[in-house]
């Protein structure tokens, strides 16, 4: 399944690993500067979609950064020479009120997550959505109907509230139904 990343506006790229901890070095354009601050959330480019981290350190200058779920030298040189960018648009059409979106439940009918919104943020970047929630699974046999689902446990979950990747919103229910970039769930496992 193809699911289309947010549009984003490049705002700078990573340049390499800073020490052994998973701190990169990045650059980042003269216009961009004041996205680059802790608790903000940058989207880097892996396999042409933008993928979101939370900045969880940075240093004075700006050039040196902490992501979460970086915390080693490999997954450091991992993104080294890619780019980050932030949504290109903050407008949000399809939704009605993203402050009444508390308590919606959401559905990612890539994974089979589901959860409610407990809390959204409103970044810089656009819209975050808190969700705590449940992955299920589904054993694979060739029956239409195949044994028991399993429920893994509860956990939160950081989803941008992107308007292309929401595929329905059921105001009745109350429920935003969204097809989420593969991985996107377990980014922070």
């Amino acid at each position: 399944m193809n699911v289309l990343p947010p549009p984003l506006t490049l705002v700078g790229k990573i340049h390499g690993k800073h020490g052994y901890d998973g701190r990169l070095s990045i650059e980042c354009f003269a216009t961009s500067k004041k996205i680059i601050s802790k608790g903000n959330y940058l989207f880097v480019v892996i396999d042409g979609k933008g993928v979101p981290f939370c900045i969880t350190d940075v240093n004075k200058t700006q050039e040196l950064i902490k992501l979460k779920g970086i915390d080693s030298e490999e997954k450091a040189k991992a993104l080294m020479g890619l780019s980050f960018g932030v949504p290109a648009s903050k407008k949000m059409s399809v939704i009605p009120s993203i402050n009444g979106l508390v308590g919606f439940g959401v559905f990612d009918q890539t994974s089979g997550f589901k959860g409610i919104i407990t809390q959204l943020d409103e970044l810089p970047q656009g819209p975050m959505l808190t969700v705590i929630g449940t992955e299920m699974t589904v054993e694979t046999t060739p029956e239409p109907i195949s044994g028991p689902q399993e429920e893994k446990p509860s956990r939160e979950v950081l989803i941008p509230l992107v308007e292309t990747w929401i595929t329905r919103i059921d105001e009745s229910e109350p429920c935003i139904y969204m097809e989420l970039p593969e991985g996107l769930i377990h980014l922070n496992d």
